[in-house]
């Protein structure tokens, strides 16, 4: 299964990659909790409509427009195929959180994997972010990091105290 570690703000996030997903007909959805405990999903139209310090498992979605439903599960067999998920992605004054990024399906759709590859050679190449990290014992060549954030503490998981923090090579 192909995944893609970066440390960087959801909210910094999505306009790095607003141009990959206008070109390919895609969209961000985000998870939310309602009022009665339940989790819905809303399309992201702005960096406005996410919180810096949403809720813990709260996920988001990567997704081809035309596919999707958004009141059925994404991870149907009718639609996962046309999904990226992605978790993380908070940030606080003084700790922003791993963006994980994952095909949920092993036989995803062709644009699909085009979006998630044009999203790795982004950050490849892209002068502001860094590659090289180390997480607890272990060192993480293929993770990416927004060089913006060195300065704050960097973290697998945000609301779990137990999580490595991510350290640059």
């Amino acid at each position: 299964m192909s995944y893609i570690n970066i440390v960087m703000p959801l909210t910094d996030f999505i306009p790095f990659i607003q141009e990959v997903l206008e070109k390919n007909n895609g969209s961000i959805y985000a998870e939310k909790r309602n009022s009665d405990k339940t989790v819905s999903k809303f399309k992201v139209n702005s960096i406005n409509d996410i919180e810096n310090n949403r809720e813990v498992n709260l996920n988001f979605y990567i997704v081809l427009n035309e596919f999707i439903d958004e009141k059925k599960s994404f991870y149907n067999d009718n639609f996962c195929q046309y999904i990226i998920e992605g978790t993380g992605g908070r940030i606080d004054k003084n700790i922003v959180e791993r963006i994980s990024l994952r095909l949920i399906s092993k036989t995803s759709d062709k644009t699909i994997k085009k979006i998630f590859n044009a999203i790795k050679n982004m950050l490849k190449k892209n002068e502001t972010i860094g590659i090289g990290v180390k997480g607890g014992s272990a060192l993480h060549k293929n993770y990416f990091y927004e060089k913006s954030q060195i300065n704050k503490k960097m973290v697998t998981d945000m609301y779990n105290d137990k999580a490595p923090v991510i350290e640059i090579l």
